[in-house]
């Protein structure tokens, strides 16, 4: 595919591809993609704007169904789709598809060319080459349809070295590799982490990527919690302090006051705290439904968020976007008195984020919480987290409740029918303007995201220069570096440390990793490796 590129004299890089359908307008001297195609500079066309004029002139003309598009948020994808959750080429596995890494399969271009969904999760890549072809891919089918909104693609954690997590199968790779955020917090240094998020944010945007579900904001107070490695600990002020550093580094594009084409958009997670399970047992599964607070102590979980995350020093302000947990935050609901998981509680989103914590930012639910319940309390695959809305709702009435409770965006569903239906449901109870004004309000929000890093202008990124960048090698020592730093000595016998490096020898051997069942009840081999990269290590 080829990609063509505009340099604005007075203003930012344009890029559409040479077969795009996307006209280019100059108006004195400056030039513009007229993504609607109409021959007229729209608002929303117009980067000279805010991107808050923007969305606002883009959010009144969406159709109820694009609107939907937006809210919809595909379930994880791995490129090429391989592996566990294979998808299919012309209905033929990739194997025997005769098709290219970065082809799309047969449910990515239902994604985005009939479901009209503009948010996608990353898993796996093959490499950094093929990831950029794929977005490229992605980005000119989106370009060409209606109004030109393009796809924002997102990761989870990628920077860690485990990748046999649900919410972590992104990681290793050519990627600088640095410590998990309990790691990074055991620097007990706010700027190791904004210097992680600063060259994350780089290596997210030449891969394609301007979203990232993290951090985990989470207190990890809980050190059953099988998420406790992703939280920065239990200390309320130091959890507070690295969120804020974190989600700083990630959103600010440098030498700028804050939002820009370098920016990454991320997602804290998650409200009002997701390490309050009981007894340590975690929400994706069913015996997992309950988050409970022992000493009364709810409202120390929402410190990194309405102290860190919603207050930060740079110029973006606050973080772009929030996660609920899957949790039912028991009997914490001080005015409807409802057990219903966060997502669908008003009181929590409304009442307590919207209005106490004066939030109006996207709300993005957990993944895959709308359908019904799984047929066992210890399955992941066999249904969704829809915990306290579990009988006597369709899956319709459900995306209505979230939608009354002040929430977006749904993490991880893709059929935009339940979305309509409950525009439907929403008509029918307050009538037809106000049900399109809530719905236009979440386009908005979802929307402004998309203006802030510079997306309707140059979705498109070079294979080349993204290799060259991802990975490079100041990257990868200033993840070395933090490694090296978290390590917290707890003795010091007879001053061993520093030893004489003239006289240091490291002996890494292989370990053995025994056969175990992976999250969706796959079978993984048993396998020997190093636990380390001893290119690294020497």
């Amino acid at each position: 595919m080829n990609v063509k590129y505009i340099k604005n004299p007075f203003g930012p890089v344009l890029g559409f591809t040479e077969d795009s359908q996307v006209k280019i307008l100059e108006e004195n001297g400056r030039f513009f993609k007229n993504l609607s195609k109409s021959g007229v500079l729209e608002p929303y066309e117009d980067w000279r704007l805010t991107p808050e004029e923007r969305a606002k002139d883009l959010a009144r003309r969406l159709t109820i169904k694009e609107i939907a598009g937006l809210m919809l948020f595909t379930s994880h994808i791995s490129i090429p789709s391989v592996g566990v959750r294979a998808q299919q080429y012309d209905g033929q596995p990739f194997e025997k598809s005769g098709k290219e890494s970065f082809d799309l399969t047969d449910d990515q271009k239902e994604y985005f060319e009939k479901s009209l969904i503009r948010h996608s999760l990353i898993t796996k890549v093959q490499s950094t080459a093929v990831m950029a072809k794929w977005n490229n891919n992605v980005q000119a089918i989106a370009e060409n349809y209606g109004w030109g909104i393009p796809v924002m693609n997102s990761s989870d954690p990628r920077h860690g070295i485990n990748d046999d997590t649900e919410f972590n199968e992104g990681s290793g790779g050519n990627i600088s590799q640095w410590p998990e955020s309990l790691g990074l917090a055991a620097t007990f240094d706010p700027e190791v982490v904004r210097k992680f998020g600063e060259v994350a944010a780089q290596e997210y945007r030449a891969l394609g990527l301007t979203l990232t579900l993290s951090p985990q904001a989470d207190l990890g107070t809980e050190p059953r919690w099988m998420r406790v490695i992703g939280t920065f600990g239990e200390n309320v002020q130091l959890v507070r302090d690295m969120t804020r550093a974190y989600v700083d580094g990630f959103q600010t594009t440098p030498n700028t006051s804050g939002w820009g084409i370098q920016s990454v958009i991320a997602m804290a997670k998650h409200w009002p705290g997701g390490g309050s399970g009981e007894s340590g047992r975690d929400a994706h599964f069913g015996y997992g439904k309950y988050a409970i607070y022992p000493g009364h102590n709810f409202d120390n979980h929402l410190v990194p968020f309405s102290d860190g995350a919603f207050n930060l020093e740079n110029g973006t302000k606050k973080v772009g976007t929030i996660m609920p947990y899957y949790t039912i935050s028991f009997d914490q609901d001080a005015v409807n008195h409802e057990n219903v998981a966060n997502s669908y509680s008003k009181y929590l989103i409304t009442d307590l984020l919207r209005h106490k914590y004066n939030y109006d930012e996207v709300v993005c639910t957990d993944w895959c919480i709308t359908g019904d319940e799984p047929t066992s309390m210890m399955s992941l695959t066999s249904g969704d987290h829809c915990w306290g809305m579990e009988d006597g709702y369709t899956v319709a009435e459900r995306h209505y409740k979230i939608l009354q409770a002040g929430v977006d965006q749904f993490g991880g569903n893709k059929d935009p029918e339940p979305i309509l239906e409950a525009y439907q449901l929403m008509v029918k109870d307050y009538g037809k303007e106000a049900t399109e004004k809530r719905f236009r309000l979440s386009a908005y929000r979802i929307l402004k995201n998309m203006f802030r890093v510079g997306l309707f202008e140059n979705p498109y990124i070079d294979p080349v220069q993204s290799t060259s960048e991802v990975g490079k090698l100041e990257f990868k020592r200033a993840g070395l570096d933090a490694q090296i730093k978290s390590i917290v000595m707890l003795k010091n016998k007879k001053s061993t440390l520093p030893l004489d490096d003239s006289k240091v020898k490291v002996y890494i051997p292989k370990r053995y990793y025994p056969e175990k069942t992976g999250w969706y009840s796959e079978k993984i081999p048993g396998y020997s490796d190093y636990p380390l990269n001893r290119t690294l290590a020497a």
